[in-house]
């Protein structure tokens, strides 16, 4: 190609201007995207109309041809826009995880429920928490059930031992729930009878059952059961055993 800096313009051949032109469209793209979309379409459209060969001129079919093509590319922009904003308002309501980049270039997650959708500038951003994020940044929508069984009551899978030989507390690892889901109190039955809620206590995720409450059984294995009252009266009865034995070994 010819050093324009010292050739004049009109100098140049056709070949060398149509290179120039798409070389310097190219460099000023490249710096803001990788991606052709409409824009850079329609600016290489003028290019080529503004530096074709007067000798040998394009025909008006390829013109039409290339119209099309940008109309196409135009429609499929559109439709990708509405499409990606229908789904934004598909998200109010349901549980989402996001992942927002900060100033600070650090990536933090947020998980909330989607109050609504609002459209700034043609893009979709979701509020969550008070505060809108784009849709972009969404990575996970949770199923309504699934995010409700997230914050309801649970209780770990575990055994426990009862030696009646050396009486004890029982500590049970357990989760009252949270997120408006939580309950206020928690009842337990063992071999079909209610334990005493004077018996027991709850702090910082264990709930202990005095070794009273256990004294009247005879050796063996049984489940307990759980019996919670949140709003969807959680019930757990396979997932705690207790085996009661007696060792014939008395501690000091």
């Amino acid at each position: 190609m010819a050093d324009i800096s010292s050739t004049n313009l009109d100098e140049l051949s056709y070949a060398d201007r149509t290179s120039m032109k798409a070389s310097e469209l190219n460099g000023d793209k490249k710096s803001a995207s990788n991606e052709l979309g409409k824009e850079e379409f329609l600016q290489l459209l003028v290019c080529q109309l503004q530096n074709q060969d007067p000798l040998n001129p394009q025909q008006d079919t390829d013109f039409i041809a290339q119209l099309a093509q940008f109309s196409s590319l135009e429609q499929m922009t559109n439709m990708n826009t509405t499409l990606s904003n229908t789904n934004a308002y598909s998200m109010v309501g349901k549980e989402v995880l996001i992942e927002h980049a900060d100033s600070s270039g650090g990536v933090k997650e947020i998980s909330g429920v989607v109050d609504y959708v609002e459209i700034k500038e043609g893009d979709a951003y979701l509020s969550v928490g008070g505060v809108s994020y784009p849709v972009d940044e969404l990575v996970k929508v949770l199923d309504v059930s699934y995010a409700v069984q997230s914050h309801l009551p649970s209780v770990q899978a575990q055994t426990q031992t009862y030696d009646m030989s050396n009486p004890s507390e029982v500590k049970i690892d357990l989760n009252l729930g949270d997120e408006g889901y939580a309950a206020n109190s928690v009842a337990v039955a063992i071999d079909g009878n209610y334990i005493d809620s004077n018996l027991m206590r709850y702090e910082d995720g264990v709930l202990t059952i005095s070794a009273s409450a256990f004294e009247d059984l005879t050796a063996g294995s049984y489940y307990m059961g759980f019996f919670f009252d949140d709003p969807y009266s959680t019930t757990v009865t396979d997932k705690v055993t207790i085996k009661i034995v007696d060792s014939g070994i008395v501690n000091d």
